[in-house]
């Protein structure tokens, strides 16, 4: 039987950090050309529920469940963007 799970392709590092600038740009109010990877993500003064929706949001386009806390972890969108290019399920 085929499933949703099978149609499940990982995401590559680029698609995963153009995600989460995109998402971290459009609720920080800045053009996502701003949210350099490299950049802290505390920088971005977003609040921890925000962080939170966006990593809940990230886990339904990636299909993995994540530590509600991984951007506080991982520090950058890059270093994020890395772990999650990483671990995924193949």
């Amino acid at each position: 039987m085929y499933t949703l799970l099978d149609a499940f392709m990982p995401k590559t590092f680029t698609e995963i950090s153009e995600w989460i600038a995109a998402n971290i740009s459009k609720h920080a109010g800045i053009d996502p050309s701003e949210a350099a990877l490299d950049t802290d993500i505390v920088d971005f003064r977003l609040d921890s529920l925000i962080l939170v929706n966006i990593t809940t949001e990230l886990e339904e386009y990636i299909g993995m469940e994540l530590s509600p806390s991984i951007f506080w972890e991982m520090r950058t969108i890059a270093a994020t963007s890395q772990w999650i290019a990483e671990n995924q399920e193949i």
